[in-house]
């Protein structure tokens, strides 16, 4: 299933989740794939931007980084690389490839909210492949539930809840999402015990 499917027809500015296997292959022009790919040289040469380092900072990287060589940098820094190239181009759609993985629970949440400004200020439309559906059902306009290269299921966000209740979570699932709905980051305790009190206190729903 080609990218370009999914895309045709589809109005800019909207967030599309997407889980399952995906063929990236398209011949549409306007669109990056923001993904961890290793480029040769330094950062500067990649980006071919002398200036421009507003895009850096909307990805949450420093100006330093620039003189850096693609063999220094994280798979993290690679996918955030990735993006600032696409906006440095203005690249129309673009198209998320597991952004998620190597990153943070703080990473994640402001990566959401710099996708909903990408949509709503400059009129882009966002697609994301992952597996991890739960991470950003909140922010997606519409579920795309890809098996085998094939679209099973569409579903708009009117019927997220319908949907999210039909899915069986493991108990790990249930119990993070419960102390996201509780405003306890996980990723903020340093100290094992620290957080082992934490979950004692949830238990006895003493929070």
């Amino acid at each position: 299933m080609e990218v370009a499917n999914i895309l045709e027809n589809k109005n800019q500015g909207f967030i599309y989740g997407l889980m399952g296997n995906i063929n990236l292959t398209t011949n549409y022009n306007n669109y990056s794939i923001i993904t961890g790919y290793r480029f040769s040289g330094t950062v500067k040469d990649y980006l071919n931007s002398n200036k421009d380092i507003s895009s850096l900072k909307m990805v949450m990287l420093k100006e330093d980084i620039l003189n850096k060589h693609a063999s220094e940098l994280s798979i993290g820094d690679l996918k955030k690389i990735s993006l600032a190239k696409a906006l440095i181009e203005n690249k129309e759609y673009l198209i998320f490839d597991y952004f998620e993985k190597e990153m943070n629970a703080h990473e994640k949440e402001y990566f959401k909210r710099l996708w909903k400004r990408l949509t709503n200020d400059y009129h882009k439309t966002i697609v994301i492949f992952t597996n991890d559906i739960t991470s950003f059902w909140d922010i997606a306009q519409e579920l795309i539930i890809v098996d085998k290269y094939k679209v099973i299921n569409t579903i708009p966000k009117d019927k997220y809840y319908d949907f999210m209740d039909d899915i069986s979570k493991p108990e790990i699932i249930k119990f993070i999402d419960l102390l996201k709905a509780k405003n306890i980051a996980i990723d903020y305790y340093q100290d094992p015990k620290d957080l082992l009190k934490a979950i004692y206190r949830l238990k006895e729903n003493t929070l």
